[in-house]
């Protein structure tokens, strides 16, 4: 235990020489730029008074079986302005994705059932080779539960474009998240909303809640930030060149509120980046509330409205045990998963 305890010592250690950082990328496309002090800026006050859309989803799977899986789906969506909620929304639908043959090789489909599908994806851009590399971990089938979380990210990017119509010149768009496109067919969606935005001249933005990027020399870039960073609030930039065309943002990294121990990785669409004082304005007026000071509020919201409970998904369960009625049939599916959930819940 003493030795545990001597490594965890030197791993928290704050002896950082943060003149010879780097962030490091695993992609040549991102040129990154040496971490500078000189690379901090003060986010200054506006007079703007834009309204500001936030937007997040929430899923929980309500049946899983080898060659299917049940999820039950919330994307929800608030305008604010003037730190004052104008109006909001939450999307709920469910998505059914199973197993099926296509030219004797086993790829995964979905099907959305929802009263309002018009601002749900494509099921077209919703099946995938079962050993898609996008979606891949290791050399293993992916696990058809998985899919369920693309499903989500499209349904968040198609919402947001939707959203876009609805609102003015200046005014301002929120995923939770980044702006990359890492999964098949994800980038057609961050397109149209990029288009949407440059139409309507609405930013695109999104903030992370965590950033596992790190330094040339093995350090968290947010430790590194966190170390040398005014006592203010803050925006770094810049980070790096970002030349892929899977990844048409501007990065930077924010601090809110100057009694916030909290660094967010934030993003702007490329081609919109001279908005960056409106749009780090109008979040730090955001991020004022207790409750998590220095995250915007608005952002908290759509995490707590889009969150599938517990107890919804009990109830869910519930029902659809009840509408189906046949629970033979049904138990010869999730008796193939279900052993490993036995066990999880033998306690000794």
């Amino acid at each position: 235990m003493d030795d545990l305890i001597e490594e965890l010592r030197k791993k928290i250690s704050n002896d950082i020489v943060f003149e010879e950082e780097i962030p490091k990328f695993s992609d040549s496309k991102y040129k990154p730029y040496k971490i500078s002090k000189d690379n901090f800026h003060p986010i200054k006050k506006t007079t703007n008074n834009a309204k500001i859309a936030f937007i997040d989803g929430g899923n929980l799977e309500v049946l899983k079986a080898a060659d299917f899986s049940l999820n039950f789906m919330r994307v929800y969506y608030s305008v604010h302005q003037n730190n004052r909620k104008v109006t909001s929304k939450k999307e709920e639908f469910y998505a059914l994705i199973y197993a099926d043959n296509k030219d004797g090789e086993i790829c995964y489909k979905t099907k959305l059932f929802s009263e309002n599908k018009e601002v749900l994806p494509s099921e077209e851009d919703l099946a995938f080779d079962s050993f898609d590399s996008s979606l891949r971990s290791g050399q293993s089938r992916i696990n058809i539960s998985r899919i369920a979380g693309v499903v989500r990210r499209f349904s968040e990017l198609k919402i947001a474009s939707r959203v876009a119509e609805g609102m003015e010149i200046g005014d301002m768009l929120v995923l939770d998240g980044s702006l990359q496109s890492t999964i098949t067919n994800e980038n057609k969606y961050l397109e149209e909303l990029f288009k949407k935005g440059l139409e309507k001249n609405i930013l695109v933005t999104a903030l992370s809640k965590s950033c596992t990027l790190m330094t040339d020399n093995g350090v968290s870039l947010i430790t590194v930030l966190n170390t040398i960073c005014p006592e203010a609030e803050w925006y770094y930039h810049p980070v790096a060149e970002i030349e892929s065309l899977e990844h048409k943002a501007e990065m930077f990294f924010v601090r809110f509120h100057e009694r916030s121990r909290h660094i967010f990785r934030f993003e702007i669409y490329k081609e919109q980046k001279s908005g960056i004082g409106e749009a780090l304005s109008l979040l730090k007026e955001n991020s004022n509330d207790p409750i998590f000071l220095g995250y915007p509020y608005g952002l908290v919201e759509a995490d707590k409205f889009a969150r599938v409970s517990n107890k919804e998904l009990e109830y869910l369960k519930t029902m659809l045990a009840l509408k189906l009625g046949d629970a033979g049939k049904l138990d010869k599916h999730l008796n193939v998963r279900n052993a490993h959930d036995i066990l999880d819940k033998i306690s000794y």
